[in-house]
């Protein structure tokens, strides 16, 4: 088989799944998609050689680059990253690695997933054993910080995108949550327990519950809401306390725990209001929601 063909296919390969692969994983997905046929007993180790022969031969010129022992990526992926300005975020910060690899994937994606490709990209290092929770606070902190000077934009509960697309990258994204709602508005209706409570009936099953509810007793509870944004955390008030109202950022979640699970920095909020509390060693303050009614009506 040519040289070509080997080398033609390892590039389609790896500009499609967009993330460094090993010569065996090349090889078994350019068989698999037909990509490039051979007769030859040891397609893998060919398929290396042939990769590091470009490497060597063309240098700078070469389509490929070696990211780590066993593993090729292509070398556009970090001369796309190099001519990035990206906002003055230092070089291999969680930040200026969260802008590469939304620019490169030009749709959102949660913070598992920008975290995932940015490690196998090589685009930052972390010691920590939370890369996602860390990416996921710097994300959020620079929306909270900077408001519409952020490059970033939070889509969802989980999702972030970039602020300069246009109505075209979010098209899908618009797509997928407008089935998602067909098919939940098919389902049969479930509803909480029974709680009857100020005109609700049944006791909340999400997050959006847990909001309207605490929009009917935020007063007893002796807490006032301020603002009500779509970046984390969910809400400003103030609480009242022996000193005065004091100010308290907010996170409405269904159960506590929900708080730890979405990634959350307990260092940005000062309280969670929940249905239902079920995470005992929570860092800060929760509100649960069950408990409450359960005082307030006798």
């Amino acid at each position: 088989m040519p040289k070509t063909l080997f080398i033609e296919a390892a590039y389609q390969v790896l500009k499609e799944k967009g993330e460094p692969l090993s010569a065996e994983e090349i090889t078994k997905i350019a068989l698999d998609k037909g990509l490039m046929k051979t007769t030859g007993k040891t397609p893998v180790a060919t398929m290396g050689a042939r990769i590091y022969m470009d490497m060597k031969t063309k240098g700078n010129n070469s389509l490929f680059t070696k990211v780590k022992r066993g593993e090729f990526g292509l070398k556009e992926w970090q001369e796309f990253a190099q001519k990035q300005e990206v906002y003055g975020y230092r070089k291999g910060s969680f930040k200026d690695a969260a802008y590469q690899v939304l620019k490169l994937e030009n749709k959102p994606l949660s913070i598992q997933k920008i975290t995932e490709i940015a490690m196998k990209r090589n685009l930052f290092t972390s010691s920590g054993k939370t890369p996602e929770a860390t990416m996921g606070a710097q994300l959020y902190t620079d929306i909270k910080r900077l408001g519409d000077q952020s490059p970033f934009v939070q889509l969802g509960k989980n999702k972030f995108g970039l602020r300069e697309w246009d109505i075209s990258v979010l098209k899908n994204e618009i797509k997928i949550q407008e089935k998602e709602t067909i098919i939940s508005e098919k389902k049969r209706s479930i509803v909480g327990d029974p709680i009857n409570f100020e005109g609700l009936i049944y006791g909340p099953l999400n997050e959006n519950g847990v909001i309207f509810l605490f929009s009917k007793i935020h007063d007893k509870l002796e807490i006032n809401i301020e603002a009500i944004q779509a970046t984390f955390p969910d809400a400003k008030g103030r609480r009242k306390t022996t000193k005065g109202w004091e100010d308290v950022w907010i996170e409405f979640e269904y159960k506590s725990s929900h708080f730890k699970i979405h990634k959350h920095d307990p260092s940005e909020c000062d309280l969670i209001v929940c249905w239902e509390h079920d995470w005992k060693e929570c860092p800060i303050d929760v509100i649960e929601l069950k408990s409450v009614i359960q005082k307030l009506k006798g």
